[in-house]
């Protein structure tokens, strides 16, 4: 069973990666200069950056961090970046103190979106993580109305993807 798993966990990454790689390979040529390192991505907070080193994927908590972000093909169409994810697998389950375990991820930054008095942004990101996810045994629809704490707080991600803004 698990050898099953396995395969079928690298047929997903590859099904979800490789249309991404051919997509990143046919696009224009870069921008000559600084125009493509303009391109940022808003942070939770609002905040523009630029290739960033740490992401907090989902905002309202802190189920996901992709940390030691490096990141390809930045201010095309579609950049991705390989690193590690700080994940708090209690964060969707009733537990009181959080368990935290690092699994390596690729994130996804697509959808560039102008944004007024400010460098463009990448409005979508995805992640994938490599191997298994450590969320795989969460139903894909939660309702945690009858939950000990956090009867409001977000779910995971649908489709492992977050829109961010300007």
């Amino acid at each position: 069973m698990p050898d099953t798993l396995t395969r079928t966990a690298a047929a997903v990454t590859t099904a979800v990666l490789l249309p991404l790689v051919i997509l990143a390979a046919c696009s224009p040529a870069r921008p000559s200069g600084h125009a493509a390192t303009q391109v940022k991505v808003a942070d939770c907070f609002g905040r523009q950056q630029a290739r960033p080193d740490v992401v907090r994927v989902i905002c309202d908590n802190d189920a996901i961090t992709a940390r030691s972000l490096a990141w390809s093909e930045w201010g095309k169409p579609v950049a991705t970046a390989v690193g590690v994810a700080v994940v708090d697998t209690c964060a969707f389950e009733d537990c009181h103190t959080g368990s935290f375990n690092s699994v390596p991820i690729v994130m996804i930054a697509s959808r560039i979106i102008n944004c007024p008095r400010r460098a463009p942004a990448y409005s979508r990101l995805q992640y994938v993580f490599i191997g298994h996810s450590p969320f795989s045994g969460l139903p894909a629809h939660m309702n945690f109305s009858n939950m000990m704490v956090g009867s409001r707080r977000a779910g995971p991600a649908l489709n492992q993807t977050v829109t961010r803004g300007c």
